[in-house]
C-alpha cells in the first residue's frame, strides 16, 4: 500500500518542524513532505519517511510540481496572496491552514465563496492554531447565552517563528468585537482586565485583534467573545500599550516594531486561561474558568492544533468521504471527535488543561 503523503509548508521553520515531529510519531503510515523554498537543508530527525520538497509559495501556482497523491497541505507560513491557498482548493486537496490574521482570514473567506469546494479547508488561525477557540468551544456546548473571555499571557523567552508578528501592522487599527447588546468597536491594547494565570502571574491583559473573537460567536449559543493579551514582563506590556495609545507605533519602522516584539528564545511554557458565562439547561448561572498550560510553548500549542485537525483528515481521507467547505476550530467536533478524544490528544502531549466550575441560581432584582 502506498503511503499517506502530507505536505508542510515552511515544514523546516519552527512551528512546521514540530508539526512534522508530532504527525511522523502519531502515523507510523505518513509520509511527510517538508516544503520549503531552499534545497538542501538538513532534515529534522532521522527518518525515511521524511522528505524535502521544494515549493516557493509566491509563485503563481506553489503546487504546480506538488505529488497528484497528496491526501493533506499544512501551512505554517504565510500565504498573503491566498496562492497555496487556492492551488490546493483547485486540485481539492484538504488544507489547514494556522497562520491567517483577520484581515486576511476573512479575505480568504470572501475569496473562497467563489470557488467551487470540493475539499475541506480550515482556517485555524487562532490563538495558537485554533486550540483556544477549540478547547473554549467544547467547554460551552452544553451552556446557553454564552460570554467568552480568552486571555493569554505571551513569553518573551520563548520560542517563534518570524511570522508570529504578523499582526504588529495592525495594533493601531480598532476592530469589532461582539457583545450581548452588539457590535461593538474597540481599539487594540485597551479595556484591561486583570487576570491570574496558572502558573500564578498576575497582570492586567489587553485586547487584541484574533479570528476566534469572530468564530466562537457563530454559535447559537455565544452572545459574546473577546479576546486579550499580555506578556510576561509587566513593564513590556506597559510600553507596548504606551506606544500604541500615543500612536508612536505608526511612527516606527517596520523593522523596529519587529525587534520590539520578535525576539525569541529558547523556550517557555505558554498560559492560557479562558473565562465562561452562561447559563446551564435549568437556568442557573454557571460561571467557567479552563486553565491551559504548554511546557513546551506557544509554538508547540500551535503545532498541537494543526495537528490535531490533521487527524480526522487523516482517517477520513482512508475510510470515508472527507467534509468539504471551509472550517474553523469549533467545527471539529462535527468531524468525529468528541470531546474526550480532543482532551485526549492534547494531554498526551504533556498539555495541562484544568476546569473550574461555579455554578448560582439565577436571582431577579
Amino acid at each position: 500500500m502506498n503511503p499517506t503523503k502530507v505536505l508542510i509548508v515552511g515544514g523546516y521553520g519552527t512551528v512546521g518542524s514540530q508539526i512534522a515531529k508530532i504527525l511522523h510519531d502519531r502515523h507510523p503510515t505518513l509520509e511527510l513532505l517538508l516544503g520549503g523554498r531552499s534545497a538542501g537543508k538538513p532534515l529534522l530527525f532521522a527518518s525515511t519517511r521524511l522528505k524535502p520538497f521544494l515549493l516557493d509559495i509566491s509563485k503563481s501556482d506553489p503546487l504546480a510540481h506538488a505529488p497528484d497523491d497528496l491526501a493533506l497541505i499544512i501551512s505554517a507560513v504565510n500565504d498573503p496572496d491566498d496562492k497555496l491557498l487556492l492551488a490546493a482548493v483547485r486540485r481539492q486537496i484538504p488544507l489547514i491552514d494556522v497562520t491567517r490574521w483577520t484581515e486576511r482570514f476573512t479575505r480568504s473567506i470572501d475569496r473562497l465563496k467563489k470557488e467551487n469546494m470540493g475539499s475541506p479547508v480550515i482556517l485555524a488561525s487562532g490563538w495558537m492554531g485554533g486550540t483556544v477557540a477549540l478547547l473554549a468551544s467544547i467547554h460551552t456546548s452544553s451552556l446557553k447565552d454564552v460570554r467568552i473571555h480568552l486571555h493569554a499571557l505571551y513569553s518573551l523567552q520563548d520560542k517563534a517563528g518570524p511570522d508570529s508578528t504578523d499582526y504588529m501592522d495592525r495594533m493601531t487599527i480598532p476592530f469589532t468585537v461582539t457583545t450581548p447588546t452588539g457590535v461593538k468597536e474597540v481599539t487594540p491594547m485597551s479595556d484591561p482586565v486583570p487576570v491570574t494565570f496558572p502558573n500564578g502571574f498576575h497582570t492586567k491583559c489587553y485586547r487584541l485583534d484574533t479570528p476566534d473573537h469572530m468564530t466562537l460567536v457563530k454559535a447559537p449559543n455565544v452572545t459574546a467573545a473577546d479576546f486579550r493579551i499580555a506578556f510576561d514582563n509587566k513593564l513590556s506590556t506597559f510600553a507596548l500599550v504606551l506606544l500604541v495609545k500615543s500612536r508612536i507605533w505608526d511612527m516606527l519602522g517596520k523593522s523596529t516594531r519587529q525587534k520590539i516584539l520578535y525576539n525569541p528564545g529558547a523556550g517557555s511554557p505558554h498560559h492560557v486561561v479562558i473565562q465562561i458565562n452562561g447559563r446551564n439547561e435549568h437556568g442557573m448561572n454557571v460561571k467557567r474558568q479552563v486553565e491551559i498550560t504548554d511546557p513546551k510553548g506557544q509554538t508547540h500549542l500551535t503545532a498541537l492544533g494543526a495537528a490535531i485537525f490533521a487527524q480526522p483528515i487523516l482517517r477520513q481521507s482512508e475510510n470515508e468521504t472527507v467534509t468539504t467547505g471551509v472550517l474553523f476550530p469549533e467545527d471539529l467536533r462535527h468531524l468525529e471527535m468528541s470531546a474526550e478524544d480532543i482532551l485526549q490528544f492534547y494531554r498526551s502531549e504533556g498539555v495541562q488543561i484544568t476546569i473550574h466550575d461555579e455554578t448560582k441560581k439565577s436571582r431577579t432584582v
